[in-house]
């Protein structure tokens, strides 16, 4: 009995450690299952050190501007959308405005630009209001035009392309991702109406990491959702927030925007916190984030566009934070725990048995009474009784 009290003693303090363990956030050094025993290199994290107010409606822009969605040329400037004069425009790294494009492409108007994709010398923009997309060139001649009424669109919004040139158009209103060839033919439909995995409530924006893998910001959901490169959703991770546009960095870190507190919230792949500019110890954003750019270069900055304003955010790295890998750690630890409580229930309905069958049998007539003794001395309350001397002295004759 002892020994199985020591026991349960010992199993219950290991529980407790696993359990400590677990949510301490530590992770365990243990090999990863799919990617060989080498450990996930982990991402710096990242702060603001800096921040410059490019441009404002009215100081820069033109007055009567809504701007809506940006992205970033391979040279570096910015082409942003105005949704309410209905042009595309086009910034270099210090907010000037280089050239304007719209509403009128010859005898084609654009009606309500919306997302904004680049790929080398072309322009793509999400005309929401037709609806449509339109591929200008580098000096913002109309290359083509392709119609997306057949397929009952609700609310555009965001516009991406993967590393093969193919669009990725946010459908908010149908709860779908519209992936479309270079010429504009459907390819395929990704996601559906939920909150489960795979599932989208008014997604909003998505963008693309150096893997293949994109990011999409569902906003009624207030989540990012990861897809892989064969269009499956691996993972998803709560905001706490409304999150309008999703950007991603050379290193694989997701940036987030939060208009209603006005920061940008940086997150590995998986989830993990990176950064959060805007905070007490940040420099002040100056507009409420509704999208982000990152440029592809090896410089950390960001670029934060607001309704009347874009920043620019000059970037650091920091140490690494405690990240999650590929939720193996959590699971292996939450293994571990479970193997040792069911263990301890186990041993004590042993216990508990054994205790009840020893209650039940009592003492035997025929076992010896052992009498104990200290020094040569019996203590009193180990010293025989009378009914007990004339049963030792009983059995005595009657062995002799």
């Amino acid at each position: 009995m002892a020994r199985t009290r020591r026991l349960i003693g010992l199993l219950t303090l290991l529980a407790l450690v696993a359990i400590v363990v677990g949510v301490s956030g530590f992770e365990l050094p243990v090999p990863r299952f799919g990617g060989g025993s080498a450990e996930r290199p982990l991402l710096a994290g990242v702060r603001a050190v800096g921040a410059s107010t490019l441009l404002r409606v009215g100081a820069g822009a033109p007055p009567g501007s809504e701007l809506a969605f940006m992205a970033v040329e391979p040279a570096g400037n910015l082409i942003v959308t105005d949704s309410k004069r209905h042009t595309v425009m086009r910034f270099d790294e210090t907010g000037h405005l280089l050239a304007e494009w719209g509403p009128s492409f010859g005898n084609t108007q654009l009606a309500e630009p919306a997302g904004v994709a680049v790929s080398g010398d072309s322009i793509y923009v999400i005309d929401r209001g037709t609806p449509r997309i339109f591929r200008l060139d580098s000096s913002g001649q109309l290359q083509g035009v392709f119609s997306l009424e057949a397929l009952g669109t609700y609310g555009l919004n965001g516009l991406a392309m993967d590393a093969a040139g193919n669009l990725y158009a946010a459908d908010t209103g149908r709860n779908r991702i519209l992936l479309l060839s270079p010429t504009g033919q459907l390819i395929k439909q990704l996601g559906h109406s939920g909150s489960d995995l795979g599932g989208f409530t008014q997604p909003m924006m998505l963008a693309f990491g150096p893997d293949g893998s994109f990011f999409v910001a569902d906003w009624e959901n207030n989540r990012i959702e990861r897809w892989d490169t064969s269009f499956e959703a691996t993972n998803a991770w709560s905001l706490g927030f409304h999150a309008f546009g999703v950007g991603v960095d050379l290193t694989g870190r997701v940036f987030v925007p939060d208009a209603d507190h006005r920061r940008v919230e940086v997150f590995t792949a998986q989830g993990a916190p990176l950064g959060e500019m805007g905070a007490p110890n940040s420099p002040t954003l100056d507009v409420a984030p509704r999208q982000v750019a990152l440029p592809r270069s090896r410089q950390p900055t960001v670029y934060v566009l607001g309704n009347d304003a874009i920043q620019r955010l000059d970037l650091e790295n920091t140490p690494p934070p405690p990240q999650g890998g590929t939720g193996l750690d959590s699971d292996l630890v939450g293994l571990v725990v479970i193997v040792l409580m069911a263990a301890l229930v186990t041993l004590a309905v042993l216990s508990r048995r054994q205790r009840k069958a020893l209650d039940s049998l009592g003492t035997a007539p025929d076992r010896p009474v052992r009498l104990h003794a200290e020094n040569g001395a019996q203590r009193e309350s180990q010293q025989a009784h009378g009914d007990e001397e004339l049963v030792v002295t009983n059995q005595t004759k009657g062995e002799q």
